[in-house]
């Protein structure tokens, strides 16, 4: 069984937190990103290397949301994310 990792694009792109959100600029498409409270601590997370199923857990841990709730947030904000074009994603065995 395999599963992806995932992180935020290196290069041309600039985050900032302003207050509980962040505020993401993808200089490369000119486009500006505002994340919300839990979708800026997913962000956060994905300055390093990352899981679906670890950020799944940030959100039951902070939010209390249930499993199944949760992985659909975490799904939402990655297909999202990747759509933007603002992640690597790399398959690990």
């Amino acid at each position: 069984m395999t599963e992806q990792s995932v992180r935020v694009r290196r290069g041309d792109l600039a985050w900032r937190r302003a207050g509980d959100e962040v505020v993401v600029l993808d200089l490369a498409a000119s486009s500006y990103h505002a994340l919300n409270v839990s979708a800026a601590l997913l962000w956060e997370r994905l300055a390093e290397w990352t899981t679906a199923h670890e950020l799944t857990r940030v959100l039951v841990s902070c939010f209390g949301l249930t499993s199944e709730a949760a992985e659909r947030d975490v799904t939402h904000f990655l297909d999202g994310c990747a759509r933007a074009g603002l992640l690597e994603i790399r398959t690990e065995p």
